[in-house]
């Protein structure tokens, strides 16, 4: 029983689907291998660029990192030394806490994420030509494959604060960091809540 045997999967319309989207994923794959050599980066390298400018500050740590390409610590900490080399990142002190090292990107690094944050687009154009009905049904298929997956530990999450359920807006009205997660325990700017966390928790009130 294998998606890549053709008599299966002429009987089985869940193997067609997922040979399906096995070759979409080889798609992404190799957009990003486009990209990545226009910059002479790698795609981990590239996907790296974008979970940095993407992602809440607090949020972006090497495990996280780690998670978001799917590999060991060591190998994500591996791609910051090589990004910094590149001169692409660089590496701040906490003033808060010595012990916390925080990933930004340099105005060359931020050149080459506006660069290549466009990859996708080819999909996202051909989505656009099906009806909204078709796109909202499309887009709650999909949520659901990918939450089964999460809850096998196969792909994690990440969003922005305003759908998650441990967001609570306006816990301290006329600050400079108004909001509040109740996951993390700290205080959230505007600013913040627009940027992913890997935290992020869907809530379905």
């Amino acid at each position: 029983m294998s998606i890549f045997d053709p008599v299966y999967r002429q009987k089985n319309i869940g193997g067609q689907i997922a040979r399906t989207l096995f070759h979409i994923g080889q798609a992404v794959k190799g957009m990003f291998w486009d990209k990545s050599r226009l910059e002479h980066l790698t795609p981990a390298q590239v996907k790296s660029l974008l979970f940095i400018n993407y992602t809440r500050r607090d949020a972006i740590t090497i495990g996280n990192m780690a998670k978001y390409l799917t590999c060991t610590p060591a190998t994500a900490s591996g791609v910051i030394d090589s990004l910094e080399k590149k001169g692409l990142i660089m590496r701040s002190r906490d003033p808060d806490d010595r012990r916390r090292v925080h990933l930004s990107l340099t105005p060359e690094g931020a050149r080459v994420a506006g660069e290549v944050e466009n990859i996708g687009n080819e999909i996202e154009e051909i989505i656009a030509s099906f009806s909204p009905e078709e796109q909202i049904m499309l887009e709650r298929l999909l949520v659901n494959i990918a939450e089964k997956l999460m809850e096998k530990g196969l792909i994690s999450s990440s969003d922005i604060c305003t759908d998650c359920c441990f967001f609570k807006k306006d816990s301290n009205r006329g600050n400079l960091k108004p909001h509040y997660c109740e996951n993390l325990h700290i205080m959230l700017s505007e600013e913040d809540t627009c940027k992913e966390c890997p935290h992020h928790k869907k809530t379905y009130n």
